[in-house]
């Protein structure tokens, strides 16, 4: 019987790419006119999804990586909020696919940058119970991810799309 290892940072940065890939794969056949839909009750629609995930990773760099925020202040507090189903209140799919995409790209720069010792720093208290380590973080950041694809995942059927993953 062999002795499991500790995860290394390809196995987080494995699971940054999962979920993104996921997450694409939620999005990519979503009609333009329904990405603001909501069908249920207050549900976080996909533009809403998209942007929140583009703003959690520049949190994370600032959070955790010491930079500013890259995205604007209204960006954040757009998808920082409640979402709405009024498509004017957002900025056109493709600008916020655009900072969706720049932003984990920034994210794996930064992680892929880590070295072994900088993934063992123990995060500030406050995130203590989510990701003890810089190392947890990306998983964390998979995790909210996941979370968050089954929002999209949820609101499918009512678009007449079937599962968008196996």
């Amino acid at each position: 019987m062999s002795t499991p290892t500790a995860p290394t940072a390809a196995n987080h940065l494995h699971q940054l790419r999962f979920a993104r890939g996921a997450t694409e794969l939620l999005i990519k056949d979503i009609p333009e006119d329904k990405l603001c839909a909501q069908p249920g009750s207050g549900r976080n629609h996909a533009m809403y999804v998209v942007g929140h995930l583009a703003c959690t990773d520049d949190f994370f760099l600032r959070e955790f990586g010491g930079r500013a925020f890259a995205l604007p202040e209204t960006f954040h507090k757009m998808f920082g909020g409640t979402p709405t189903s009024d498509a004017s209140k957002y900025p056109p799919f493709a600008e916020v696919k655009k900072a969706f995409d720049e932003r984990r790209e920034a994210v794996m720069k930064w992680f892929e940058g880590m070295s072994e010792e900088q993934l063992n720093t123990p995060t500030p208290e406050k995130w203590q119970m989510y990701a003890p380590t810089m190392r947890d973080v990306a998983f964390f950041a998979a995790w909210h991810e996941g979370y968050r694809g089954g929002q999209i995942s949820a609101a499918r059927p009512a678009f007449g799309l079937g599962p968008a993953l196996g």
